[in-house]
């Protein structure tokens, strides 16, 4: 995959969506933010913009805990999008849960590359960029 040049957010936690936000700032990482504070909203723009590559995000970060519809629900949505479209974007679940039953069913989904813990660090977060 080469350069990342959109990063949806999916949390409904603003203030993550703030840090995250000048975390990839303050690292130069030169994307555009997507910022999505539920399940639903992403999967409305996913799916109104399944046939435009250039609009949708290179990198997702996903919640599992949000109202309307969590990261999980959003995930059952998703899959049902075209796996070419999906091929293109690098998933990551990055939650505060440490639920193992999460992590066990994160690690199993084939559209997630890592489950990671909230707060992200600086390190971890240049691993999900490369």
């Amino acid at each position: 995959m080469g350069k990342i040049r959109k990063v949806a957010v999916i949390d409904d936690d603003q203030v993550f969506q703030l840090i995250i936000k000048k975390q990839i700032e303050m690292k130069n990482f030169e994307c555009e933010i997507l910022s999505f504070f539920n399940g639903q909203e992403a999967y409305d723009f996913f799916k109104e913009n399944v046939d435009q590559s250039d609009v949708l995000p290179d990198l997702v970060m996903l919640d599992v805990n949000m109202p309307v519809k969590n990261g999980w629900d959003f995930l059952q949505d998703y899959q049902t999008l075209p796996s070419e479209m999906r091929s293109k974007i690098k998933l990551y679940m990055v939650t505060s849960s440490v639920i193992q039953s999460d992590i066990d069913k994160a690690n199993d989904n084939e559209n997630i590359i890592s489950f990671v813990s909230k707060p992200i660090t600086n390190e971890k977060l240049e691993e999900v960029f490369s």
